[in-house]
């Protein structure tokens, strides 16, 4: 294109070599095409970098990623949400959360909108380190900013609050769920029952199981068994017998 018919390539070209390398495992040569868009005349735009970016951060190499990030920063190019969303999803697989956390601030104070995939990844590593508060907090506000989250980020915190034993803030989580109309996986929901009943929360798991099942969810018999046996122990006669009508109502249906 260059040397033979002297067609200068612009930076959309560049991008698809840069891509198509880093696609290939081949990010020092991806690295190459930068150097060489620079060197023939064609500054390297967010686009490129953010595609180098990306294959550095797949490579392990985030000292490098990081590096074409403050190059950027030096030349006022201004990174856009899906740079910085490759830069947080590496941090949050190496659980260096708060380096994360600090990109998500830059983000905003740069007037770069994070979207649904950039708060996803940043609740999943507040949850796997049980920082639930924190969590929860963008669960429940983040639509009234105008971000609307899939059923994965809800069901990602749910998981981990059932797993560790979080039954008061898993019960919460529910509710803000099903109002939302977000169902959570059958197996955690079961999940959430049988430690409801064994934790002696025979209330909470009543509340649990009436919102389910107003969303079309069906617990295991064995579910079914170890409720009426909690709510029995506790001697509450009324929910039990709620218990056994919804049990029978089900069997029929």
């Amino acid at each position: 294109m260059i040397s033979k018919d002297q067609i200068v390539p612009d930076a959309l070209t560049y991008n698809i070599l840069i891509n198509g390398f880093c696609r290939g495992g081949k990010v020092d040569q991806a690295k190459k095409v930068i150097e060489f868009m620079r060197n023939n005349g064609c500054a390297p735009n967010v686009f490129n970098y953010s595609a180098l970016m990306n294959g550095l951060c797949k490579d392990g190499r985030i000292q490098e990623a990081m590096e074409m990030f403050e190059e950027m920063k030096a030349l006022g190019i201004k990174l856009d949400t899906i740079g910085y969303t490759t830069l947080i999803n590496f941090f949050g697989r190496e659980g260096r959360l708060e380096e994360a956390l600090l990109l998500l601030k830059e983000m905003r104070e740069v007037g770069c909108k994070p979207d649904a995939i950039t708060y996803r990844i940043v609740i999943e590593v507040l949850s796997r380190q049980q920082r639930f508060k924190e969590a929860l907090q963008m669960l429940e506000m983040l639509p009234y900013e105008g971000v609307f989250l899939d059923k994965a980020s809800y069901r990602i915190t749910l998981n981990v609050l059932c797993r560790v034993g979080e039954l008061e803030k898993a019960a919460w989580l529910l509710s803000l769920m099903l109002g939302r109309c977000f169902v959570p996986h059958y197996t955690t929901s079961n999940e959430l029952l049988v430690r409801m009943c064994e934790a002696g929360r025979a209330d909470d798991a009543v509340t649990a199981l009436s919102e389910l099942l107003e969303a079309g969810f069906r617990p295991e018999p064995n579910s079914w068994l170890l409720m009426l046996e909690t709510v029995c122990q506790e001697r509450k006669l009324l929910p039990t017998f709620i218990l056994l009508d919804q049990l029978v109502e089900d069997v029929n249906n």
